[in-house]
């Protein structure tokens, strides 16, 4: 029994640390979303994110990869939500 807790308590947490990262989008029908091509030509032209990753996670369109450090002087890994419809960024976190 006490294998089972311990299974439980890992499955609570993990699920709380998803949970964490997701980021709040609008949920609206995805033909309304703005398409591929054109949310990553703005993430790249506007935002100046070079991109590694990019995917959509729950209502969201969201990256991985590299953008300019606040003072300009380096390039810091980070994950950047960002609103379907507008091209907004929703949520931006800098990776250790």
């Amino acid at each position: 029994m006490t294998h089972l807790k311990l299974l439980v308590a890992l499955a609570a947490m993990f699920a709380g640390t998803a949970a964490q990262a997701a980021a709040n989008c609008p949920d609206v029908p995805q033909e309304r979303w703005m398409h591929v091509l054109d949310m990553q030509k703005k993430i790249v032209n506007e935002y100046g994110f070079a991109i590694k990753k990019f995917q959509t996670d729950g209502h969201c369109y969201e990256i991985y990869g590299w953008g300019l450090s606040a003072d300009g002087k380096k390039f810091e890994k980070i994950e950047v939500y960002f609103n379907p419809v507008t091209g907004e960024i929703v949520k931006k976190k800098v990776e250790d």
